[in-house]
């Protein structure tokens, strides 16, 4: 079973112009 390795969040704007949550994360097989 993959582990996390790292998660990285940031706030973008969506379409319409709401503050929205991006998740990016890597797990320790580097998928």
């Amino acid at each position: 079973m993959a582990e996390i390795a790292d998660i990285v969040a940031r706030e973008i704007l969506d379409s319409r112009g709401n503050p929205t949550i991006e998740v990016d994360v890597v797990l320790d097989s580097g998928a």
